[in-house]
């Protein structure tokens, strides 16, 4: 199951939108089989299946109000290992939004103690799953395995057209203002190549960037 989900993985960091900055079918649907491999995981180890997962994960898990306010809105991936045993191993955390969230995901994780089935393979011990924090009606490409909507309460936040026209607007004249909507675009979506490859070639062109 592992060697399949790392496959999966890797289709993700080759898949190509029809346009620079679209989503592709071939995309989505691969992130869609993604999640359904980490469904069948989570079925078979966690106590209750995926459905008790995704219950006590909003149980214990506040995309508070602070993170709302300032459109902290991007995709998560929890990264953590369950021993065979039940018990639980390393956690860690890639595309952060905020300290905020990423405890919040690690007090998560240490609240599924005890809730994990026993398993003979090892390829049922690592687990990689996505989590995406947006606002309610928020047009974005993003997809996560486990989706915390917020609602608008008022605070407008810009969807995705924004970011790749600002990219497009800044990319010559003013870099340091198209990296800003780049690195929000790849908080938003982390497995888009499309765009973690326009982040370095913008960074090649102006080195400068770097040191900020």
């Amino acid at each position: 199951m592992l060697s399949k989900l790392k496959v999966i993985l890797s289709l993700i960091l080759l898949a190509h939108g029809s346009g620079l900055f679209a989503q592709s079918h071939e995309l989505n649907n691969t992130l869609k089989e993604n999640n359904r491999i980490i469904k069948t995981m989570l079925d078979y180890r966690y106590k209750g299946g995926s459905g008790a997962f995704e219950r006590d994960f909003f149980i214990y898990v506040d995309y508070n109000q602070i993170s709302r306010q300032s459109c902290t809105v991007g995709t998560t991936i929890m990264v953590f290992d369950v021993h065979c045993d039940g018990t639980l191993g390393e956690f860690s955390i890639i595309n952060p939004l905020n300290d905020y969230i990423s405890s919040q995901l690690q007090k998560f994780f240490i609240m599924t103690k005890n809730k994990w089935n026993e398993c003979s393979n090892s390829d049922y011990e690592y687990f990689e799953i996505p989590i995406l924090f947006t606002i309610e009606g928020l047009q974005t490409e993003a997809v996560g395995f486990i989706t915390n909507y917020a609602d608008k309460e008022g605070y407008p936040c810009k969807g995705d057209n924004y970011y790749h026209d600002e990219f497009q607007r800044f990319k010559e004249k003013k870099p340091e203002k198209a990296l800003k909507a780049m690195e929000e675009l790849i908080r938003r979506n982390p497995y888009n190549e499309l765009y973690i490859n326009e982040k370095e070639n913008l960074l090649k062109d102006f080195p400068k960037l770097k040191k900020h």
